[in-house]
């Protein structure tokens, strides 16, 4: 049985939009004639009905069929239509005060029918490739100028609501700037008597610098010193000074002569 329904979902769907493929196919050009836009539009219009007048059941078997046919745009209008239908209400009749249009656009036909439903109007745009097979199916309610404005003001309101909870999170931080500052303060008054101890505290004593050893003083070139102290030398001992040999000369600290 659900097979039998899925196939009589298909087969509705293309004799509905068969009724105008025939003359669709002669127009060639991006042009309509007043024959052609009639016949259109009329199909249309018993799409907008006989859609309306299935239930929920048969619009997902519809959804359903055209989900195994990998057809994403018409399983989106069926949804559409679905979540729309509850808001619309059940449906009256087309209305005659705005006549259905058609327009060839792009080798395909937009055709705009207004309809009149139970809770509100709704401008239903059936779209046809250029095969005369339905590609896309668009609902737009018309809402009256004080629900737009209603809704207007809904939107403005959470808009402006948004942003005053911004400006009120951003001022809290702002505001507690100031007990970081404290904290910051109260940080360093902590801090700053433990470096006071550790300035007063004694420095250590700086280590005594080494006496740097007395350099000896190479006499080598001071022939005429050497040759006197080596006189002096060979003198006091009452020896000759050939047998004498100064290498070096080097001041005693606490040498006695300086006292002479």
């Amino acid at each position: 049985m659900k097979i039998k329904r899925k196939l009589f979902a298909t087969i509705a769907m293309v004799l509905l939009a068969g009724a105008f493929t025939g003359c669709a196919k002669k127009e060639a050009a991006e042009t309509l004639e007043p024959e052609l836009s009639a016949s259109i539009a009329e199909g249309s219009e018993d799409i907008l009905e006989s859609l309306a007048g299935y239930d929920e059941e048969y619009v997902n078997v519809m959804i359903e069929q055209y989900e195994d046919d990998g057809n994403t745009n018409m399983v989106n209008s069926l949804d559409t239509w679905l979540n729309t239908r509850d808001e619309v209400g059940t449906f009256v009749q087309i209305d005659g005060n705005q006549p259905t249009s058609v327009e060839l656009k792009d080798k395909q036909y937009l055709v705009t029918v207004n309809a009149i439903f139970e809770k509100r109007p709704m401008e239903v745009t059936i779209i046809y490739d250029k095969k005369g097979m339905i590609s896309n199916l668009e609902f737009a309610p018309v809402y009256t100028l004080g629900e737009n404005m209603g809704r207007a003001a809904v939107h403005t309101l959470i808009g402006m609501g948004t942003v005053f909870i911004v400006l009120i999170f951003i001022s809290l931080i702002i505001g507690c700037f100031k007990y970081i500052n404290q904290w910051e303060k109260s940080r360093s008054a902590k801090a700053a008597p433990e470096a006071s101890k550790a300035a007063s505290a004694p420095a250590p004593a700086p280590a005594p610098a080494a006496v740097a050893p007395m350099e000896e003083e190479e006499l080598v070139d001071d022939l005429e010193l050497v040759a006197v102290i080596t006189a002096a030398i060979a003198a006091s001992m009452n020896t000759s000074t050939d047998g004498l040999v100064v290498r070096s000369i080097r001041r005693k600290a606490n040498a006695q002569w300086k006292r002479a």
